[in-house]
């Protein structure tokens, strides 16, 4: 666990606090410490107006934790999601990544919720891995890592800041 995540949850405990994931609250992208996406959904075959719309798009993440599930609301200038991630292991989610269907489960790992899963197409055996951590700076780390079968991972760094 990160120093920045324990002195996080002692300053909660002394302070009579119920004490809360640091992930918890709304979070927006920061595009300028973000990955730039063109190059990469490009190469994945993603049409040129959603490549522009997620290149500019300064999406807001809800984060909220309760009972081993993480309740996650994206709201993007296109869309609007919501999600409710069991943190068993176990229990599947099912999405899509531009279009391609995938299933996915969902632990916390050191602090960080990390989602492991596959490509339902069976003609496509990719996997996908999603890691939301939190940096030293304070900032929200959410790193989507593809990986194509017979091809080299695909990262891509997503980083947001904490709006009030």
């Amino acid at each position: 666990m990160s120093a920045l995540v324990v002195m996080l949850v002692l300053s909660q405990a002394d302070a009579g606090v119920a004490l809360a994931h640091p992930l918890e609250g709304t979070w927006q992208l920061d595009l300028a410490q973000s990955t730039d996406t063109g190059p990469i959904l490009e190469k994945l075959g993603v049409n040129w107006f959603v490549r522009q719309v997620a290149k500019s798009a300064r999406p807001v993440h809800r984060i909220r934790v309760d009972a081993g599930t993480v309740f996650l609301e994206i709201d993007a200038a296109v869309a609007k999601r919501r999600y409710q991630l069991a943190l068993d292991g176990k229990t599947p989610t099912k999405d899509e990544f531009f279009g391609d269907p995938f299933e996915y489960t969902t632990v916390l790992e050191d602090g960080a919720f990390v989602s492991t899963g596959k490509m339902t197409d069976p003609a496509k055996k990719g996997g996908i891995t999603l890691r939301r951590s939190m940096r030293e700076d304070g900032l929200m780390l959410y790193r989507i890592t593809l990986l194509p079968e017979g091809q080299p991972p695909i990262v891509i760094d997503r980083v947001f800041r904490r709006r009030p």
